[in-house]
């Protein structure tokens, strides 16, 4: 009898590492498949956002460790999670992945290839395309890695569907700017362009498109030193400033995505909106403030203030370019933003991580024939998440998803109000598939999503 509960044993450790194996093959097989190369977004954007007049992609930035040779931001395999779960069309990070500064090329190389990990690891199957950032670029020999990994262009642009995007450089390594230039919007080429970036910006926003999305690592509107002075913390001066506000204006575009300033902060000009998203796990620069218009696209209006100054100016922040209060409606927390774009209409929504919790009850291993998860929405509003995923035999005649929720008064499990639905499975190999579920979570509530093979 003690031989065969060994034996049985054998065949169940044997199995779990069979099948640790199989997800381990499967891992290094789809390396870095979500990181879309700058040379190649253009092509990647006619394959996948031909004729779309309706999609959504995430922006989020500023994932840098707290100083040299510390691990990233636990705060980053969050929001990866999250944006997995989400399942964009696509996401675009805003710079900043890594410290960088004073580090030699290995070490570089080293902190590029714990972030794209990361990715690799959460998000292997959503496309990521990339803005630098200032620590992601801060030397030529730094600058050369960064290209090498996330693709020669340091400034570009695609259309997806039918919106355009575009794609700037504004911390450029000072070897390669005039003097007194450090962080801005400057007429240096990338060696991989016939125009230089500001005449080439020029060119390329002249392209008609209903939506158009301009990108760069440093805030137009910067919420720490608005009135720039002896140390600006985004562009160096406001007249370079101005240049590109300028332009951007006169082009009509509908936002403008930055990260830099490790905060959420939001301001309009006409219908352009511009955003600054730099709550992607670096260390926050203030105290948790709010105030008027928080999150509402629009920014602060400060001839309607009449509470509180203190409150409605926010907090006070210290830092080695700034000792001043936040504006009102200034964040300092951790965050992404979610864009969908519907035909003709935009919307903006500010997530902060832990807006979703997964926990697999059941199954998810590659071997039960049923599996299931718990998913808590943690937010007041509801949410349909496209990418709930599971790890299941492979099965020719197919699957069957169903889900439940729990009943506030009698406490029993009823029917989900949205049945969940199988939106794609993907033959891992002849035993393997993995399972991709789109589920809908009511506000401030959870459901289970049960899945089994037919």
């Amino acid at each position: 009898m003690s031989l065969d509960k060994g034996g049985d044993s054998m065949k169940r450790s044997f199995t779990w590492v069979f099948v640790g194996m199989l997800v381990a093959v499967f891992l290094v097989d789809s390396a870095f498949a979500g990181i879309i190369q700058t040379d190649e977004a253009e092509k990647w954007a006619s394959e996948n956002g031909k004729a779309r007049q309706s999609f959504s992609f995430i922006v989020f930035g500023d994932n840098r460790p707290t100083s040299p040779t510390r691990p990233l931001p636990e705060v980053l395999d969050i929001i990866l999670k999250e944006i997995s779960l989400i399942r964009p069309d696509f996401a675009v990070n805003i710079g900043d992945l890594i410290w960088g500064y004073f580090g030699t090329p290995k070490q570089a190389r080293d902190e590029f290839s714990a972030f794209t990990k990361r990715v690799d690891k959460y998000t292997p199957d959503v496309d990521m395309l990339f803005v630098a950032g200032n620590h992601d670029t801060p030397s030529e020999e730094i600058q050369r890695i960064y290209r090498e990994l996330f693709g020669q262009k340091l400034y570009y642009n695609f259309t997806f569907g039918n919106s355009h995007f575009v794609m700037i450089d504004t911390n450029f390594p000072r070897s390669l700017l005039e003097k007194g230039q450090k962080y801005g919007f400057y007429n240096v080429n990338d060696g991989e362009h016939e125009l230089a970036m500001v005449d080439w910006t020029k060119k390329v926003l002249g392209q008609n498109a209903e939506h158009t999305f301009v990108f760069g690592h440093v805030p137009v509107f910067s919420a720490l030193t608005p009135d720039f002075g002896e140390h600006p913390k985004s562009f160096t001066t406001r007249g370079n400033r101005d240049d590109l506000l300028k332009l951007l204006l006169e082009k009509k575009i509908s936002a403008y995505f930055a990260g830099h300033e490790h905060i959420f902060y939001a301001q309009s000009v006409g219908e352009t909106k511009f955003f600054t998203l730099g709550g992607g796990g670096a260390p926050l620069y203030g105290p948790t403030t709010g105030g008027y218009s928080i999150n509402t696209g629009e920014g602060p209006d400060y001839k309607t203030l009449k509470s509180d100054p203190a409150i409605e100016h926010g907090g006070h922040a210290k830092g080695h370019h700034y000792d001043l209060h936040f504006p009102a409606g200034a964040l300092s927390i951790f965050s992404y933003m979610l864009v969908t774009v519907d035909r003709d209409k935009v919307s903006y929504n500010l997530m902060v991580p832990h807006s979703f919790e997964v926990t697999y009850l059941k199954g998810n291993d590659g071997i039960s024939l049923e599996s299931s998860v718990v998913i808590a929405n943690t937010t007041p509003y509801e949410w349909t998440l496209r990418g709930v995923t599971f790890l299941m035999p492979y099965s020719e005649g197919g699957y069957e998803a169903s889900g439940s929720h729990v009943g506030f008064r009698d406490w029993k499990a009823k029917p989900a109000k949205v049945a969940p639905e199988i939106l794609e499975v993907e033959k891992v190999s002849d035993s393997l598939a993995k399972v991709r579920v789109m589920a809908t979570i009511p506000g401030s509530n959870s459901i289970d999503v049960f899945l089994k093979v037919k």
